[in-house]
C-alpha cells in the first residue's frame, strides 16, 4: 500500500500480457488475460487429438498473438501415462496459478488416472519491460476485437 498526503493508493501486481498454452492446431489458448491481478488461478479442460494418444506436451506461452508461434515460450513439459483411448475421450485439466510474488505454476492432470506434471516459471523466464512494450505496440497496430 502506498500512502501520500492526500490519498491512499494500493499497488497491485498484474500480468502484463496474456498467458496460456499452445493448442494442437497452432493457436494460442488464453487462460489468463492481460492485466489480471495476482494472485490468480485459472484452469481449462482439453482432450487428446489422436486415437490412443498416451502423452500431451504443454507449451506455456506469454504474448498477445492468437498464433502460438508468435508468442514467447516460457517453458514446456510432457504429461505422459495417459491411458490409450479414442481421441476426444481423455480429459486433461491444465491449471495456471500465479501467486502473490508473481511466480507462475502450470500443471496438467489426467482426470482418469490423476497423473500430474507441472512446471514453475521463474522470473528469469519472463520478458523484459522493453520487450513487453514492443509486443504491445506491435499488436496494437493490428489489433482486432478479442473474442470473449
Amino acid at each position: 500500500m502506498l500512502v501520500s498526503d492526500d490519498r491512499d493508493l494500493l499497488l497491485l501486481d498484474v500480468t502484463p500480457l496474456l498467458l496460456g498454452f499452445a493448442s494442437f492446431d497452432g493457436h494460442f489458448a488464453t487462460l489468463i488475460e492481460r492485466n489480471t491481478t495476482a494472485p490468480v488461478q485459472k484452469s481449462h479442460v482439453f482432450t487428446t487429438t489422436r486415437d490412443k494418444q498416451t502423452a500431451v506436451k504443454i507449451r506455456v506461452l506469454q504474448g498477445e498473438s492468437d498464433k502460438a508461434a508468435e508468442n514467447h515460450l516460457l517453458g514446456e513439459f510432457v504429461l505422459s501415462n495417459i491411458p490409450p483411448a479414442p481421441k476426444g475421450e481423455p480429459e486433461i485439466e491444465v491449471s495456471f496459478d500465479i501467486d502473490a510474488n508473481g511466480i507462475v505454476n502450470v500443471s496438467a492432470r489426467d482426470s482418469a488416472t490423476d497423473a500430474e506434471q507441472s512446471i514453475t516459471v521463474s522470473a528469469t523466464g519472463t520478458l523484459s519491460d522493453q520487450e513487453i512494450d514492443r509486443i504491445m505496440q506491435d499488436h496494437a497496430q493490428h489489433e482486432l476485437p478479442r473474442k470473449k
